[in-house]
């Protein structure tokens, strides 16, 4: 199954590493994680460094779970802050420089955090929300925090806007099963941003967790689309 994505990729092109799709008005860039990481990194935040161990924090392109071939990359994270943000991010070059953009997503990923399930602090799969936004330098933690806004949990920031959770109908929670979802928008506000001088963005997507357990994803694919203003 193939992403829904913003606009429909048909192209067999689209299966190289990190291709643009230039449309001439709204350049799409799509990832496919079976390629590896595709220059996404992995990062946390919102957690103390000084005793990482206990959040169990793991991450890196790996095979898929059982019942799914291929790759993906993995993110793992304990959230014994109540309040773990855990990300993947790139650099975007081939922008215009210095123009206004608008950022929308389409997501694949595979969760095992069910619908409706009861636990510690939050739901393990609808309080852990699903977040996309952009910086215009590598966002990384900095002290306690990620050095660009992205909200709170439920909540926008400046710089990143909630686009879905990661709980999945199709399995039960008490089953140690894997599940596919796919997530694509933009926010209830759409996410702007203007492009650095030599037209560049970084771009993170990530899980902000009010979930106070163990979050287990494997993003698959994605596709980033940049709209002109």
């Amino acid at each position: 199954m193939k992403l829904p994505a913003l606009a429909l990729l048909t192209s067999s092109l689209l299966l190289l590493n990190g291709c643009e799709l230039d449309t001439g008005t709204s350049p799409a860039h799509y990832y496919d994680f079976r390629q590896g990481n595709q220059q996404w990194q992995a990062g946390f935040s919102d957690y103390p460094t000084d005793n990482a161990t206990i959040y169990q924090l793991q991450s890196g392109v790996r095979n898929l779970p059982t019942g799914f071939t291929g790759q993906g990359f993995y993110l793992q994270g304990m959230n014994r802050s109540d309040d773990l943000f855990m990300y993947i991010k790139r650099k975007i070059t081939g922008l215009e420089p210095a123009t206004r953009y608008q950022l929308s997503v389409s997501v694949r990923f595979l969760t095992d955090a069910a619908s409706d399930c009861m636990g510690v602090g939050g739901a393990p799969g609808e309080s852990v929300y699903l977040k996309f936004g952009y910086a215009s330098q590598e966002p990384q933690q900095s002290g306690y925090y990620l050095n660009v806004d992205k909200g709170n949990q439920s909540q926008d920031g400046s710089n990143a806007r909630v686009i879905g959770n990661i709980a999945s109908g199709e399995i039960s929670c008490d089953s140690d099963k894997f599940a596919s979802k796919i997530v694509t928008g933009s926010g209830n506000t759409p996410l702007q941003f203007t492009s650095n001088a030599d037209g560049s963005i970084w771009v993170f997507l990530g899980t902000d967790s009010g979930f106070e357990g163990l979050t287990r994803l494997y993003y698959r694919e994605l596709e980033l689309r940049f709209t002109p203003l």
